[in-house]
């Protein structure tokens, strides 16, 4: 509580902190109202790629699926509080003060933490609501998706964070965040249609992007007979674990062999 207690008297007047959650909540929101009403699709004529069924079960896996796109604010910010630690020398001052190395990891590890619960509660609670407006059938169905939608966001600000870390420039941490997931979609792509297979799927990002898919693509691939290249969703979840728990075993190798 302590850690966290540090990271809040950081954030509590940060503008870039409010802007970033703000863009991420407002147009997370409002994107789905659009969806839901109607206002906005993906393709021509009569075709949307997106579902506008926001009704209990579909609204966890619709949602899920949109709020995907939204944490990349998420992650910039994660990237810009790690680096401005290093830029203005704050990391540093932390240690003299007393703090141990290894708990100015935790204390980012922690923020990391809590806006992935935060956001996910953000996700719930709004999918929640939408299925209550639009009825439906059964909201325990799907309800799953809570815990993907946890573990996706997890999974993206820890790996923001590993890259700010080493980088410990903001700018060109976020241009090598861009780069490195256009890269892993060239490279999941190139493994699973010329192997065909799923391994491609098991990359750190795209692990955890499997468990938020586009509904409408999960519905086309079950009716055809082509090859899935669908990863099992116990294996995402598996990788997805696994690969946050390396991102913190090499920061904490770094944190204690390193200097700052």
């Amino acid at each position: 509580m302590k850690l966290l207690h540090i990271e809040w008297l950081k954030l509590r007047k940060y503008r870039a902190f409010w802007l970033l959650v703000s863009l991420f909540s407002g147009i997370f929101l409002l994107w789905n109202y659009a969806i839901n009403n109607s206002f906005l699709k993906l393709g021509g004529g009569p075709v949307n790629l997106l579902s506008n069924s926001y009704s209990f079960p579909s609204v966890w896996i619709n949602m899920g699926y949109i709020y995907s796109w939204f944490v990349l604010f998420l992650a910039v910010f994660v990237i810009i509080s790690v680096s401005n630690e290093f830029t203005f020398r704050t990391n540093r001052q932390h240690i003299i003060d007393g703090m141990r190395r290894i708990d100015f990891l935790h204390g980012k590890a922690l923020l990391v933490l809590s806006m992935a619960i935060g956001a996910t509660l953000l996700y719930s609670f709004s999918a929640f609501i939408f299925g209550l407006l639009n009825g439906g059938g059964n909201p325990i169905q799907n309800m799953e998706t809570i815990v993907y939608v946890f573990l996706y966001t997890l999974n993206y600000l820890a790996f923001a964070g590993l890259i700010s870390f080493f980088i410990k420039k903001s700018g060109l941490s976020i241009i090598l965040l861009l780069a490195y997931l256009l890269f892993e979609t060239i490279i999941v792509n190139v493994i699973n249609h010329y192997f065909e297979t799923f391994v491609g799927n098991l990359m750190p990002l795209q692990s955890t992007d499997e468990l938020l898919p586009l509904p409408v693509m999960k519905s086309l691939s079950a009716m055809t007979s082509s090859v899935s290249h669908d990863s099992p969703i116990y294996l995402s979840i598996l990788f997805g674990v696994g690969y946050i728990a390396i991102y913190y075993f090499i920061l904490r190798n770094k944190m204690l062999k390193t200097d700052l």
